[in-house]
């Protein structure tokens, strides 16, 4: 029986890779990626944020308020990209506002990849928490929406969230180490109130490439059978 498995693991090999994994790389000749096939991802959130890349957990802000920082990763890009991203502003969760609510704060997310992805209008967005309620900071409320559980997932259905609005430098007020990283051409964006709004989720499909590159595509190699069996471990 095992002499008749590993005669049929080349088969095995070529109906993996022949049906439904055209993008993988022909039987015999599986590329493992190399840190020369990731790009740079730089993120910036006033005040905090959490990323998916595809439906899986890409980076999450380690800082949660000051000072703000840039969060850069590697990612083995594939595409069509689907990037999701819920962002926050420090507020407090009863009232909407922050330092010891005296103040109500503001906001700002701003994201570019080594690709050419970057934040712009063209990404939606929606917000899920707001306040406090007609800026009342005397008797401050928020008003909430229950978060999707899949708000993350590729088949998510955003189709009638709007669009997110871009911002200004000055407007967000980046601190360091923001201007120390490579955001040329990201936009800040955030939803139309940028104050009042304290929770944000945007969503962004890149179809291929900004930058006209190709890449090759790593997203199933575990489920290609190898070309040759594996060694058996030694006893």
């Amino acid at each position: 029986m095992k002499k008749l498995l590993w005669s049929l693991l080349p088969l095995m090999t070529f109906a993996a890779w022949g049906f439904g994994q055209d993008r993988l790389t022909p039987p015999g000749k599986i590329k493992k990626p190399q840190m020369s096939d990731t790009i740079k991802a730089n993120m910036y959130a006033d005040n905090w944020f959490i990323l998916y890349i595809n439906g899986e957990l890409v980076a999450v802000d380690s800082i949660k308020f000051i000072p703000h920082n840039v969060v850069s990763v590697d990612i083995l890009p594939s595409y069509p990209m689907t990037i999701a991203v819920m962002a926050k502003d420090n507020a407090d969760p009863m009232t909407g506002m922050e330092y010891a609510n005296t103040n109500i704060g503001d906001a700002g997310f701003i994201l570019k990849f080594g690709d050419g992805t970057v934040t712009n209008a063209k990404w939606k967005a929606k917000r899920f928490s707001w306040g406090p309620i007609d800026r009342d900071t005397t008797n401050p409320r928020v008003e909430k929406l229950p978060i999707p559980e899949n708000w993350f997932a590729v088949d998510f259905d955003d189709s009638q969230w709007g669009f997110a609005k871009e911002y200004t430098e000055e407007q967000v007020g980046p601190k360091q180490p923001y201007f120390e990283h490579d955001f040329k051409g990201a936009k800040f964006i955030w939803t139309d109130d940028i104050e009042l709004d304290n929770t944000v989720i945007f969503r962004h499909v890149v179809k291929s490439p900004p930058d006209g590159k190709t890449r090759p595509d790593f997203s199933n190699l575990n489920n290609v059978v190898p070309a040759s069996p594996p060694k058996k471990p030694r006893r």
